[in-house]
């Protein structure tokens, strides 16, 4: 498929095709295609790109590729799908459909899901997949974790001590505790656990995680949100919960010393004071989004 991938982007006529990062881009969602079980370009359809979309802004947020490199790899997967289908059907907006990140890292603007559009989507989704909408909305999940969580244990640990205990489906495994924080939240962990019934996963009895996954993605392409819209706005919810202020993104004042004079002049407090508080409310969000670097949320808060 890469080679078939490769054709159809040569059809853009811009000579570009020869360069390395073509080959790498086209090659590397061949290979993803092919792990999720499709082997044939005309099965392919937009949840897939939807999917190695939200595959690149794994990597980009492990640290493994850059955010200009995400964002080249998309750009050549559209347009090798445009052609080798001859229509746009396939075709993911990176940053409105996915979140990835801007080219820099750091975000301009808010991309998280607002409440109207989050009730919205509500409306066209299974009951299974809007609770799941909700544990990364209010707990700030990936979507992984919000399939694999155990929502019973995680209630009845939330209940019993006040604490947060993610496990399923974490990023190398790591678990992460963090404190409860809202009412919303043990709301959530109520109604996936509710829908969980015996089971151990939101992920239904019948399926398994491939099946499930695939079908999660075919049915969020067509809701007007994505999965890590729910995560950006947990992580800005959470940042003005701890600083009292909003984020650069929700503020309109640029990430660096313009924020910050507006977070020191805001709370009547000293330049540096503002600077610490900034550093700590973003190592607590990061925290608890599950990530080991501060300067990741750069691209949730800008």
């Amino acid at each position: 498929m890469g080679r078939a991938l490769i054709t159809a982007y040569q059809m853009k006529g811009n000579g570009d095709n020869t360069k390395n990062i073509c080959k790498s881009a086209l090659y590397d969602f061949a290979k993803h295609l092919k792990e999720n079980g499709v082997n044939d370009l005309r099965k392919v359809e937009k949840m897939h790109v939807l999917k190695y979309a939200h595959y690149l802004n794994e990597r980009f947020e492990n640290g493994v590729i850059s955010a200009s490199t995400a964002q080249n790899y998309l750009s050549k997967v559209n347009v090798a799908m445009e052609y080798a289908r001859l229509d746009r059907s396939c075709r993911v907006d990176g940053v409105n459909d996915a979140g990835l990140p801007s080219r820099t890292g750091v975000a301009v603007f808010y991309k998280g899901v607002g409440v109207e559009q989050h009730q919205n989507a509500l409306k066209t989704l299974t009951g299974r997949l809007g609770a799941q909408l909700a544990l990364q909305r209010e707990i700030g999940l990936r979507f992984k974790e919000s399939c694999l969580i155990n929502a019973k244990r995680v209630l009845g640990h939330a209940l019993r001590t006040g604490v947060i205990r993610i496990e399923g489906g974490t990023k190398g495994g790591r678990l992460r505790e963090f404190p409860v924080s809202s009412p919303a939240q043990i709301r959530a962990l109520k109604i996936a656990a509710e829908i969980q019934k015996d089971h151990t996963s939101m992920v239904p009895q019948n399926m398994s995680w491939a099946q499930y996954q695939s079908q999660c993605y075919r049915e969020i392409s067509g809701s007007g949100v994505n999965f890590h819209g729910e995560r950006h706005h947990y992580a800005n919810a959470r940042y003005e919960t701890l600083t009292g202020v909003e984020s650069p993104v929700n503020s309109g004042f640029s990430h660096g010393l313009e924020h910050l004079k507006y977070m020191s002049t805001t709370l009547d407090i000293s330049l540096e004071h503002a600077r610490q508080l900034d550093h700590d409310a973003r190592l607590q969000v990061a925290q608890e989004l599950g990530h080991g670097r501060v300067n990741i949320t750069n691209n949730y808060l800008g």
